[in-house]
């Protein structure tokens, strides 16, 4: 009887958690409220092309620009970027997707040392996986997911154990909001954030420049940037180049054309990133795609040299703000224009 009992107390913690623990996102970091608020994106299954990455794509580039570079409506883009996205989480996401998107024919996706490298980014996506992200067969039995986020048994408990219990995925937000004062002060903040985030899934699928709360912000030309602070960017992360490779594989052998964009940086971090050669391993990735496809199957468009000197277009050290996206979509345009069209022709 007790076991019983204990069991069936089990049930109602868990149940009363999946109740309430919504209440909690507007305290939580940005990245955190995005990731529980991107869960409420539609998958357009008519969709014909997918937008997929970090971040950068989410502040840098909405959907309705994709839609007008490729002659087509809004509700034939599924913009699904992610913020702190590693290419394992764009490997769930497209293992979830590839088989309920029949007439897609085109992916784009954004690659930077940010995402080729071992850095706190890693660290970041693994504990959004483990809060917010789908566990599915996928991700279970593909071998390079099952390494990169469940390296043993108790990593998969642990997700289990938060799909069940959701607020232990919620833990080290709210623990930071009792100890830390910083976060104590951001409250505020947080939860108007939250309210625009729920607004741009609601109205933009998630396109929001970063950190906006109705204000365009913009980036100081004297805010500091630590000489050879991006050196941790300069690593290669082995796991990560092979499923930047994998996933070039995965979508060609579907028929559908990739695209890799490598987003501008602010002024300073691509000087820095510059003088450490943090871009040596997102340059191989590069190239080697291109080598191992077609061109007609893959291809690279590199921006991160159009914004050296001008700190406006910038919101902080690594997101575009809107006068920035503007531009860029300006840029975009007429790289991508022609690359958009001749790739639909014969379709």
């Amino acid at each position: 009887m007790k076991i019983r009992y204990f069991i069936f107390t089990l049930f109602l913690i868990s149940i009363f958690m999946h109740l309430t623990w919504g209440w909690f996102i507007p305290y939580c970091e940005t990245t955190s409220s995005y990731w529980y608020l991107s869960k409420t994106r539609k998958i357009n299954k008519e969709a014909k092309i997918l937008v997929l990455g970090d971040s950068q794509i989410v502040s840098g580039i909405s959907p309705d620009f994709f839609a007008e570079v490729e002659g087509l409506s809004s509700e034939d883009i599924l913009y699904f970027p992610k913020p702190s996205q590693q290419p394992e989480g764009i490997l769930v996401d497209s293992l979830e997707l590839i088989h309920q998107l029949p007439k897609l024919r085109k992916v784009y996706v954004n690659l930077s040392p940010l995402n080729t490298s071992k850095n706190s980014v890693t660290d970041a996506n693994r504990q959004l996986f483990y809060s917010f992200g789908n566990l599915t067969k996928e991700s279970i039995i593909h071998p390079l997911v099952r390494k990169a986020y469940f390296t043993n048994l108790t990593d998969l408990s642990w997700k289990i154990v938060i799909l069940v219990f959701p607020y232990f995925g919620l833990s080290s937000n709210l623990n930071r909001l009792v100890y830390d004062p910083a976060a104590q002060a951001d409250v505020t903040r947080r939860k108007q954030e939250f309210l625009y985030i729920r607004e741009s899934m609601e109205q933009r699928q998630g396109s929001w420049v970063w950190k906006s709360i109705g204000e365009d912000p913009s980036l100081q030309e004297e805010e500091e940037f630590p000489d050879k602070s991006s050196l941790v960017l300069a690593g290669k992360r082995e796991l990560s180049v092979t499923i930047w490779r994998e996933l070039a594989k995965l979508w060609t052998e579907k028929k559908v054309k990739v695209v890799f964009l490598r987003i501008p940086f602010s002024p300073k971090m691509e000087k820095d990133i510059l003088q450490t050669n943090a871009n040596v391993v997102s340059d191989e990735i590069f190239k080697t795609v291109t080598a191992d496809f077609n061109k007609e199957q893959v291809a690279v468009f590199d921006f991160r040299s159009v914004f050296l000197d001008q700190y406006q277009y910038f919101a902080d050290l690594t997101h575009l703000n809107q006068k920035g996206r503007d531009v860029l979509s300006l840029i975009l345009k007429s790289a991508l224009f022609d690359h958009a069209h001749s790739s639909t022709q014969g379709m």
